[in-house]
């Protein structure tokens, strides 16, 4: 049986980035995006992980400003 390498969370995200539309789809938009986050992070509750934990916060420093997509 062949053994599957565990990836990091940042080694995940560096495929996603690699090819989006596999994940969120060809014509993403903000609905699609967020459904995919969302399922990452119950994923990864449910798993033990952190989630998306403090991503909010990461969003408002790189933005610079407050907004409401949490």
């Amino acid at each position: 049986m062949r053994q599957i390498k565990e990836m990091s969370e940042r080694e995940y995200f560096a495929c996603v980035g690699k090819r989006p539309g596999m994940f969120v789809g060809t014509s993403s938009s903000f609905h699609q995006l967020t459904a995919f986050l969302t399922g990452y992070d119950q994923h990864a509750i449910r798993h033990g992980g952190q989630g998306l934990e403090g991503w909010h916060e990461w969003l408002v420093a790189r933005r610079g400003r407050n907004c409401n997509h949490a």
